[in-house]
């Protein structure tokens, strides 16, 4: 049995996606000069939210938030194994946030915003934890 939360959504299509990502391998980016990765990968929001933090912290950030848009894209094209993407998008088009009491949520920008509503697909559960030298990001889509 699904729990209610599942089962007032009017469908069963659920996808997880994980994604498991090297913190050292972000702080040496963030050390490259003239790297656009962070700039095509993230939003000005979380671009001006890593500027307020230390170097350690903004990778541990940074980090965070690409393990969960890289959950994400697996969660949305999970199910279509042996099948072109559903659809094609930038990562800057997904934003992670932190609710008041500090649980991560997830907001769509563009194109991808406007492929979300149409298909009716939603966010259920977004978790990101960091461990040692790893950040990890499970998320839960209803497709």
């Amino acid at each position: 049995m699904l729990p209610e939360s599942v089962q007032k959504l009017g469908h069963t299509n659920l996808s997880i996606g994980v994604d498991l990502v090297f913190i050292p391998e972000f702080r040496k980016a963030l050390e490259e000069p003239g790297t656009a990765f962070f700039d095509k990968t993230f939003t000005s929001w979380e671009l001006a939210k890593a500027s307020t933090k230390s170097m350690p912290e903004r990778a541990v950030f940074f980090s965070g938030r690409y393990s969960a848009k890289e959950a994400f894209v697996k969660a949305l094209d999970g199910p279509r194994l042996h099948l072109p993407p559903a659809f094609r998008f930038l990562y800057s088009e997904i934003e992670i946030r932190n609710d008041e009491f500090g649980r991560p949520y997830c907001r769509f920008y563009g194109s991808l915003s406007d492929y979300m509503k149409k298909t009716g697909s939603s966010v259920i559960s977004l978790s990101i934890t960091h461990v040692e030298e790893y950040a990890f990001s499970e998320i839960l889509l209803s497709l």
